[in-house]
């Protein structure tokens, strides 16, 4: 009997001696799924294309493309599938620096990035691709959007918060180095688009004009409206178009 007693105390010691040494060795449960791979959205077109979306093109939904406020590229992506996401990094080449670089990490909870960090080069194809990470670190790279920018119009009239008759407003610009397509963009105060006119550039010397419509004009007296130059060149890299977006200026039109 006392035999048998030594001999289960040993055996319960031998059990308590292994459990601790495995419990050194197992890991918790651990998440080593990746997130879904994100999806980035190339540039789908300009404002004033005609081009059905839903919901309606703008500013925040047409994928990569420039802004108005400096020598900078906006890139977005869809919305991210999995809600335990950490971060995304944003990954960036060119056709003249083609390994990819790492140049910013941000917030997970964000829709797109802009590019802002430095003034991109004028005539360049830049491209990206992100990395979504997940809060136990993993990971999935997304595809690869490219654009490029090309130097902006120089606005001349209206000046900026001028006030207006119908009847006498004319867009007046310069050019800013080769493009072959310009167009006036008018907004309202929202945002929200209201009239466009292209000029496709052969021989036409600087300043160039656009008329804005007296009708149109008289539609919004007494309001305010925004508008910018976009211009455009075709890129053989890129199989489409690259383009630029001036600053914005607002004009009150006469009640």
């Amino acid at each position: 009997m006392k035999q048998f007693n030594v001999i289960s105390i040993l055996l319960s010691l031998f059990i308590i001696i292994s459990l601790m040494g495995c419990s050194g060795e197992d890991e918790p449960d651990h998440d080593t799924i990746p997130p879904v791979a994100p999806v980035l959205v190339p540039h789908l077109a300009d404002v004033g294309d005609n081009f059905t979306m839903n919901p309606p093109l703008s500013e925040e939904n047409n994928g990569i493309d420039t802004v108005p406020d400096g020598n900078w590229l906006r890139v977005m992506w869809e919305p991210f599938v999995d809600t335990d996401l950490s971060h995304v990094k944003i990954y960036r080449f060119d056709d003249l620096n083609t390994e990819p670089v790492l140049i910013d990490s941000i917030m997970a909870n964000r829709s797109s990035y802009l590019d802002s960090k430095q003034q991109l080069q004028e005539r360049v194809v830049y491209s990206y691709f992100i990395d979504l990470v997940d809060t136990s670190g993993n990971s999935a790279r997304s595809d690869t959007v490219s654009y490029g920018l090309l130097a902006k119009s120089l606005l001349i009239a209206p000046e900026n918060n001028a006030t207006v008759i119908p009847g006498q407003i004319a867009f007046s610009f310069n050019r800013s180095g080769y493009v072959s397509k310009c167009r006036v963009v008018v907004m309202d105060e929202n945002y929200d688009y209201v009239w466009h006119q292209d000029l496709n550039i052969s021989v036409e010397e600087d300043p160039l004009e656009i008329v804005f419509p007296v009708n149109l004009a008289n539609d919004f007296r007494g309001r305010s409206l925004r508008w910018r130059v976009d211009t455009f060149d075709w890129s053989e890299e890129l199989q489409g178009f690259m383009g630029s977006e001036s600053p914005e200026r607002v004009m009150h039109i006469q009640p």
